[in-house]
């Protein structure tokens, strides 16, 4: 394979290691993604749990969540404490929410009219609980482009099954992990089963079918699918397809549900308890107090059934009507209510996944009586862990015989916990968990699938880029010729979207955010905005969504920008950013003070957030290290190379060149070797100025009065420049040619007598390359980075020293052998410099950062 190759294809480990790419275990930085912020204790604790072990076995964990409740930001107070980085929203009524201001009347019309709408949006292809989450997106996206903007994140998982479409909004990482608690399509289509009519039965099969299609949808585009049950696992494989499934086992804190003495139980309590708005949970309640508890109180009259969780459904609320039922609500700790029960029952009938409020009873050695659903996903066994019945009939034999057999009753409570503390400690299952992820990564890595690189070149506005757009052109279309592998998305303004040719290059497209259906596109959501706003709805495509969906539709894993600085709307991507030069730190009198203090404030901003920089010369990196205190590691020195139009042609063209020469210089009124040649806008630190006063110096000392000919736009420096031409008293030997066409620039090089470029400040200094590339022999400064370009082939000059200037240029005009050994110098070093080893070289810096951004041991 050659080097071209390898740098742009390495494959397998053996090819890894040619190009310096560790093929060590992965560092984990996990971003989860979660709408209902994990709590403990709560119906949050099992995430919770698993997020809380997993944050020391990981190089970084976040979370991106909502907070609706003071209490609940307590309750997650040990996430921050533990490491995991938090990006909350957190809702105006942590408090409470006060009284509505409209009416009850037109509050209710209000939410049936929403309900109408939500349903209808649903329909055809997409589950109504995922549609109502989309709200609940709208409030994670500003946290989601916050903790992308800090850092990338190469695993990226959503939890729950109704969120799985967050994915389409999201930057593709390295690894998208999706938690599916339960299989929603299982649950609809066991609900089904248990509806009290044909038209309920209807509505929940439909739901059952929707869910069915959007989980295979889904499970399909995620590289790693994760159950809580093997169970669930062998569905989502059989009905789904899924490419990767592992199970993550519910865990339990078997400290803090401590069993308590024999002493603190209530004869004949039995609880049953979680979140008592979840359809399973409501429906397990209804049906165990309605039509189970008269079986087993027609035995035990003074047994009592006790509901405890917050939420509780209307229907659930009245069942505090019927003798010895109890419905708490919320409670500050389930703990005393599971201490004083005798049983705890889970009747559910309906439902997928595995049950934390079993795990809870196990680990206070309870004695638990469940149907086959209500224990499905756990390895308890039937008459050893727990009691599992089916039916009403059976659930009251059940749990009457828990409630008087004592000795049976405590022979299942302690065969439960431990089952609790072997194979539900949450540290062995995060340990094993973060196996799984580190295994599934090493995966998507080996699999070497190409890059995705954005080009920002948004910048690039005709006229106004200056030199960095031949930059950004030569590096394009050298990787054009040579990179038919990866992926390149080149965003651009609406002037120059059109400005490359991309016939042939399939694995290439343009993003233009000005474009005319870019531009249709804003017009219509801002009506629907209106819409929205006129009916009083919510409208959840907040100006963070919208930007997290465009950086998706850039399909890209990073980006490139060339001019020193980023925009904002790309920080949630990882960033690679060449530096041409940082000159404002070192001469901040060129700059006004508002143009200084922006120039600061936006590359020294963009500069520390870029995960990886190139420098386009030592000078530049050395700068970057130095004045900025850039980590000699973050920064990569790609030196640029002159244009392939700046060259001599070889003996067959240069009859056709000499010809295009002097159709030049006569559209100029120039002669052929009769002038000094300065390219470049008239910026204060190009030194316009000293090169003009060191024409007087030449004439008086060195009898010459050769004219200088300057290219380039009127900046800033163009009075000051006129100034010294007449202090001077050299009016007529400066002529200003401005901007000319490109290809006028070659000849004009070729037929000076020499370069005079004594700028004081220069990141790279092409101008100096493109001379010897032209055989032009080069006068420049001594200083910044232009001896590191120029090497032994220029006569270098102090910029500031008039004398010292004009005494370099007679040497050269007048010394034949002078002139000729820089020609062949010149050559040379130019030579050392192409745009194929500058692509290649960011092609190597480009692939260090996608093996970091994708979870590799990447040195950026």
């Amino acid at each position: 394979m050659s080097l071209t190759e390898s740098v742009l294809r390495p494959a397998g480990d053996e090819q890894r290691a040619r190009v310096g790419v560790d093929t060590a275990r992965a560092p984990i930085r996990l971003l989860i993604i979660n709408d209902e912020l994990p709590i403990f204790p709560g119906s949050g604790g099992v995430e919770y749990l698993t997020t809380l072990a997993m944050a020391p076995l990981c190089d970084r964990v976040g979370l991106v969540s909502m907070a609706h409740r003071r209490q609940d930001l307590e309750r997650a107070a040990g996430l921050p404490d533990a490491g995991v980085s938090m990006f909350l929203w957190e809702s105006p009524f942590l408090d409470g929410v006060p009284e509505s201001a409209h009416p009850p009347l037109a509050r209710r019309i209000h939410q049936w009219f929403v309900s109408v709408l939500m349903r209808w949006k649903a329909w055809p292809d997409r589950p109504l609980e995922s549609v109502l989450a989309d709200g609940g997106f709208r409030n994670l996206s500003h946290g989601l482009t916050q903790a992308m903007s800090e850092g990338a994140w190469p695993i990226v998982s959503v939890v729950q099954t109704h969120e799985a479409h967050v994915l389409d909004y999201l930057p593709q990482p390295a690894l998208s992990v999706l938690v599916m608690h339960d299989v929603r399509a299982r649950v609809f289509e066991r609900r089904a089963l248990v509806a009290s009519g044909a038209g309920e039965r209807r509505r929940y099969l439909r739901q059952a079918a929707r869910y069915h299609d959007f989980e295979r949808r889904y499970c399909a585009k995620y590289d790693l699918v994760v159950t809580v049950s093997d169970v669930d696992a062998e569905y989502v494989r059989r009905e789904y397809g899924a490419r990767r499934v592992v199970t993550r086992r519910l865990p339990v804190d078997t400290r803090y549900y401590l069993p308590q003495p024999e002493a603190t139980q209530e004869p004949g309590m039995i609880i049953f308890t979680d979140l008592m708005n979840h359809g399973p949970n409501a429906d397990a309640a209804v049906f165990m107090a309605r039509e189970v508890f008269p079986r087993i109180k027609a035995g035990l009259p003074q047994a009592t059934f006790w509901i405890v969780g917050r939420h509780p459904s209307p229907e659930v609320q009245q069942l505090a009507t019927l003798p010895g039922v109890h419905v708490t609500g919320e409670v500050p700790d389930v703990r005393p209510f599971l201490a004083r029960a005798t049983t705890v029952v889970v009747p559910l009938r309906f439902g997928s996944g595995a049950r934390q409020k079993i795990l809870e009873a196990w680990s206070m050695e309870k004695c638990i009586v469940s149907t086959t659903i209500g224990a499905e996903g756990l390895t308890g066994e039937d008459g050893v862990h727990l009691a599992i019945a089916d039916g009403a009939e059976a659930l009251a034999t059940q749990v009457t015989r828990a409630l008087t057999d004592e000795p049976w009753r405590q022979q299942i409570s302690r065969a439960g916990r431990a089952i609790a503390r072997v194979e539900h400690d949450p540290e062995r299952i995060a340990r094993v968990y973060v196996e799984d992820l580190s295994e599934a990564l090493a995966e998507k890595r080996h699999a070497l699938e190409p890059m995705r690189v954005a080009f920002d070149l948004r910048w690039m506005i005709p006229g106004l880029a200056g030199g960095i757009e031949h930059v950004a052109r030569a590096l394009i279309r050298e990787l054009f010729a040579i990179d038919a592998h990866n992926y390149y998305t080149l965003i651009l303004p609406a002037q120059t979207r059109d400005a490359f040719d991309l016939r042939g290059h399939p694995r290439v497209r343009v993003n233009c955010p000005e474009s005319f259906e870019a531009v249709m596109q804003r017009g219509w959501l801002r009506l629907r905005q209106k819409l929205h706003a006129a009916l009083h709805l919510d409208f959840w495509e907040s100006p963070d969504v919208l930007q997290l969906r465009w950086l998706r539709s850039l399909n890209a894993r990073f980006t490139y920008s060339f001019p020193g600085y980023t925009f904002p709307d790309i920080w949630p991507l990882p960033q690679v950013l060449m530096v041409p030069d940082i000159q404002h730190e070192y001469c901040p009198e060129f700059f006004t003070p508002e143009s200084l203090e922006e120039r600061t404030r936006v590359y020294r901003g963009s500069i520390e957030r870029a995960l990886h920089l190139t420098a386009i010369s030592e000078f530049t990196r050395q700068t970057l290290i130095d004045k900025l205190g850039v980590a000699p590691d973050r920064v990569t020195t790609i030196h640029l190379a002159a244009d392939p139009i700046f060259r001599i042609a070889s003996e067959s063209g240069r009859q056709d060149e000499q010809a295009h020469d002097l159709a030049v210089l006569q559209r100029h009124g120039l002669e052929s070797g009769g002038y000094l040649f300065f390219p470049g806008h008239t910026w204060h630190h190009k030194n316009h100025a000293t090169a003009i006063a060191a024409l007087r110096v030449l004439r008086e000392r060195h009898g010459l009065q050769l004219p200088l000919v300057c290219t380039g736009a009127a900046r800033e420096a163009q009075p000051a420049i006129h100034e010294a031409i007449q202090a001077a008293g050299v009016e007529g030997q400066v002529k200003f040619l401005g901007y000319c066409e490109r290809h006028e620039l070659p000849s004009l090089y070729r037929e000076a007598a020499c370069l005079v470029f004594p700028s004081l400040f220069e990141g790279f200094g092409m101008p100096v390359l493109e001379a010897m590339a032209c055989g032009c022999p080069v006068v420049c400064s001594n200083s910044t980075s232009l001896p590191e370009i120029a090497g032994d082939a220029a006569q270098l000059v102090d910029p500031r020293d008039d004398a010292d200037i004009a005494a370099a240029i007679a040497r050269v005009v007048r010394e034949a052998e002078c002139r000729d050994e820089m020609r062949q110098r010149g050559f040379v070093q130019a030579a050392r410099f192409s745009w194929r080893r500058h692509t290649l070289e960011t092609l190597r810096v480009f692939r260090d950062v996608d093996q970091r951004v994708t979870g590799g041991n990447g040195r950026s």
